[in-house]
């Protein structure tokens, strides 16, 4: 053959070849930068050489783009198929065809709110497009969190790959097998368990008074309180992980750029998530890489520090290295460095989320901030200080404005993902049929507004609801009884549920009761006066993380009663 021909042959083995590619990606999954040259690269090369080592460099191309064209045909023809394992669950078409749907809107922040429209569109179950080809399911049910969330048949799902490297879990997080997740969780858990987060009240009392006497001092000033609750978040892990002084509160900005690089590297992360075979490929380009590579350094850094520092202090730092649960866990050095990150990211971050919708809740229903002033004041008359922490534990309203802050605008705002296992033969997630293979996830934004769940008003801020009352007053004015009232608790999830749930979470309780109950007792909070209070949830940013815009406030000293 001394031209490529168009005879039946040759475009039998191009189709033939592209469609062995397809099936190799669909069955395997491959995400090595060299497996994917292999396919997409080597094998129309073989071809070219196979029909005719003299190809003109445009008849190579030519079965270079047949090649990929045919790979994607047959990937588009299977995935709108009624032959695909999801076929019955309905969704937007496109979502159904590519991953890049949902890149698209994770790029741009508000995931969490279109699926929630597709949900509202669409029904209990939706087919979105996920983080290993658009093969993902999400269910806004409260029967799905037992099989997903709190069952051992369901890892984390290919979303979670970010968190590894050099194909090494690196951090906590990251870890997918529920026994070495375990083992590696176990020093986290005593460090953090109820008994043991007693001997940190000392610091949530220091770092609460430093915010006060901070924010006393730009009394009746314009200031950003999303900013400075993300100074306390940072001073405060900064003592619990590595028992390391941030002074941020102090200097009133963010001393050692952490907070700048942390959020360009979840922001990075949380697109890239979307197509973990990019990983290995993203690892390659220090620009790139630039923001993971600032965190991994200052990381070390801090942990460096604290091991010259010695075994006296019991911060974090000490229960994954020092105490017995560590030596059972069998950390490496690079994993270490790796988890203590990731608790100043997750404990000072989170808690900073929370305490900045709080606070906007509070200044957007200045009724529910009188309201929960008075209790306060009752608990701690004369101005004492609400640094009794069991008493603001028993203190009903407090518990409920945070509950609700919760509720609305949980700190995860999309589904966690999760996968049923290849080789399962599949899962049940309430009434629903799951084929192997699958990602699922509940989204919490979505079913914390649920209206099976919570009602009257799912959507609006009404503490009310988590209190125990015969009858209740809409904000309307409207009384209704308690028969009319919803909040199921079992739907309630913001720190997650199951083996693979926040760590941290009673610690958060004392952190954000503490500096609520502290700042509503001490100032009148209002917004500043060019500030629209409407942005503050338009400005959100879902990249895994909340990625929030400036709060500007105003504060004015009060006199406890």
């Amino acid at each position: 053959m001394g031209t490529l021909s168009y005879d039946a042959d040759p475009r039998l083995l191009v189709v033939t070849a592209s469609f062995s590619t397809y099936y190799l990606y669909k069955r395997f999954e491959p995400s090595r930068p060299a497996v994917h040259a292999a396919l997409l690269l080597g094998i129309p090369t073989l071809l070219c050489f196979y029909l005719n080592a003299q190809l003109s460099v445009l008849q190579a191309v030519g079965v270079l783009l047949s090649h990929w064209s045919l790979i994607l045909a047959f990937t588009a023809i299977y995935r709108l198929s009624p032959i695909h394992p999801l076929a019955k669950y309905p969704g937007p078409a496109l979502a159904k065809l590519t991953k890049f749907y949902v890149a698209y809107r994770n790029a741009r922040g508000d995931l969490y709110v279109h699926v929630r429209k597709l949900h509202q569109q669409y029904g209990d179950v939706v087919r979105v497009g996920g983080s290993h080809g658009p093969n993902e399911l999400s269910f806004n049910r409260v029967d799905a969190l037992q099989p997903i969330y709190a069952s051992k048949t369901m890892k984390k799902g290919p979303y979670y790959d970010t968190r590894k490297q050099d194909d090494v879990n690196t951090q906590l997080d990251g870890v997918r097998e529920f026994t070495a997740h375990a083992a590696r969780r176990r020093p986290w858990t005593k460090a953090l368990s109820p008994v043991n987060i007693k001997q940190y009240d000392e610091v949530v009392v220091q770092k609460s008074r430093e915010l006060i006497e901070e924010l006393a001092k730009r009394q009746g000033e314009t200031i950003d309180l999303s900013h400075w609750m993300n100074l306390y978040g940072f001073d405060f892990m900064g003592h619990l992980a590595f028992g390391r002084e941030f002074g941020m509160l102090k200097a009133g900005k963010d001393t050692s750029g952490l907070i700048h690089v942390v959020e360009e590297g979840v922001y990075a992360s949380g697109f890239i998530s979307q197509f973990p075979w990019i990983l290995p490929i993203f690892a390659l380009v220090p620009a790139a890489n630039k923001g993971l590579l600032t965190m991994q350094r200052m990381s070390a850094g801090f942990a460096s520090d604290r091991t010259k520092a010695g075994a006296h202090i019991k911060d974090l730092y000490y229960y994954l290295t020092e105490d017995e649960s560590a030596a059972q866990s069998g950390v490496r050095p690079d994993e270490l460095i790796a988890d203590g990150m990731l608790a100043v990211i997750a404990g000072s971050d989170t808690t900073a989320i929370v305490l900045s919708h709080f606070l906007y809740y509070m200044m957007r229903h200045p009724e529910c901030a009188e309201h929960l002033r008075r209790e306060i004041d009752k608990a701690f008359p004369n101005g004492e200080e609400p640094l009794d922490f069991a008493r603001l534990a028993e203190l009903p309203y407090l518990n409920a404005c945070i509950n609700e802050a919760l509720r609305l605008l949980p700190p995860a705002l999309s589904g966690l993902q999760r996968r049923v296992e290849l080789g399962s033969g599949g899962a049940m997630v309430g009434p629903y049929f799951v084929p192997e293979g699958t990602q699922v996830s509940v989204p919490m934004y979505t079913l914390h507004r649920n209206l099976q769940e919570f009602s009257p008003l799912p959507d609006t801020f009404w503490p009310d609801r988590w209190l125990t009352e015969d009858t209740y007053v809409l904000p309307t004015g409207e009384v209704i009884s308690k028969d009319q009232v919803v909040t199921n608790k079992a739907a309630f999830v913001p720190f997650s549920l199951g083996p693979q749930n926040c760590v941290g979470k009673a610690l958060a309780q004392v952190e954000l009761r503490a500096i609520a109950a502290a700042l509503v007792q001490r100032f009148d909070v209002r917004k500043a006066k060019e500030y629209d209070l409407e942005s503050w949830e338009k400005d959100l940013g879902d990249a895994y993380i909340t990625l929030r815009g400036p709060l500007p406030a105003v504060l004015t000293p009060r006199q406890p009663a």
